[in-house]
């Protein structure tokens, strides 16, 4: 039997344009939002995160709630600082928040709808890779479950506690994303870390079943791979063999988020999409996206034939 194109190299490839860092047309001054929009940012401490409260800040979001661990603080008051430099006209807070803990995502769910009173567009950064273990019967089970607490867990909780929020926020945006992986495509090789592979495969199912349940409700719900990128959590734990390839801008997520929020689009919801793609090319695949329902996951059957 021939070997199939392994699907991270399928996903990796789906636009023939690859984009390391933004373009003219994807930055964030060039998508200045028409409307205001209440953002919720969970996981904005640092790296992309940081990154992604920059862009929206740049693209003239109204107001920008920054959420982060309480141990990552001082950080999350920088980042703050920052995104008021950036643009003195946008109102910020920073809260803590442990996307494990039911009550903790649920206090913070509730004090953005008091204080805010709406949500336009909840982006969900927060993420752990644990250890790299490529054997199912190594490494440390505990390590396991940390992982699935994080990644899967954290993300049903915060969907859990925010897409109400964002149904009822009138004539809002109601876009739900995730800031999800590629690494969710691979089950071999020399990065496929148990945990972690399946944790974003996971997440990335779990945001299909959000946009099945509240596509009708206006809710668009996607997962969004940042690219390779050198943050403090890929530098602790990535193989000497892949550092090379982490050579991604780590704006380029938050770029792509402003350019999914400057336009719904629906056709897009359910999907695991890549910041590394060619926004121009992946329009132009609308069509064939729609009719072959793309980027999501399945299960290959062929055509059911075989060999006498």
């Amino acid at each position: 039997m021939p070997p199939r194109t392994p699907d991270v190299v399928l996903a990796d490839r789906f636009t023939k344009t690859y984009r390391s860092k933004p373009t003219r047309l994807l930055e964030p001054l060039a998508n200045k939002l028409t409307t205001p929009l209440t953002v919720c940012i969970i996981g904005a401490s640092r790296g992309i995160g940081a990154s992604i409260a920059y862009a929206y800040a740049q693209a003239g979001a109204s107001t920008l709630i920054l959420v982060a661990r309480a141990s990552s603080s001082q950080h999350l008051s920088t980042v703050e600082d920052r995104v008021r430099e950036i643009n003195p006209s946008t109102a910020t807070a920073t809260l803590p928040c442990d996307i494990t803990s039911a009550e903790s995502v649920s206090q913070i769910a509730r004090r953005v709808a008091v204080d805010y009173g709406r949500l336009d567009v909840l982006i969900l950064n927060s993420g752990y890779s644990g250890p790299v273990v490529l054997k199912v019967d190594e490494g440390s089970p505990q390590d396991f479950q940390d992982v699935f607490a994080v990644n899967v867990q954290g993300t049903y909780l915060v969907a859990h506690y925010f897409i109400p929020l964002l149904a009822r926020s009138e004539n809002g945006a109601k876009t739900f994303v995730a800031v999800g992986s590629f690494a969710a495509c691979i089950i071999k090789g020399h990065i496929a870390n148990t945990a972690y592979c399946l944790s974003k495969f996971t997440q990335s199912r779990l945001i299909e079943f959000i946009s099945e349940q509240y596509a009708s409700d206006g809710i668009l719900a996607v997962a969004v791979h940042p690219g390779a990128v050198l943050t403090e959590m890929a530098d602790s734990t990535t193989p000497e063999s892949f550092r090379p390839y982490l050579t991604d801008d780590p704006g380029l997520c938050g770029a792509f988020c402003v350019w999914l929020s400057k336009e719904k689009r629906m056709w897009l919801n359910g999907r695991l999409l890549s910041a590394t793609w060619d926004v121009e090319e992946l329009l132009e695949k609308k069509d064939s996206i729609e009719e072959q329902d793309l980027l999501k996951w399945g299960l290959r059957v062929g055509d059911g034939s075989s060999a006498a």
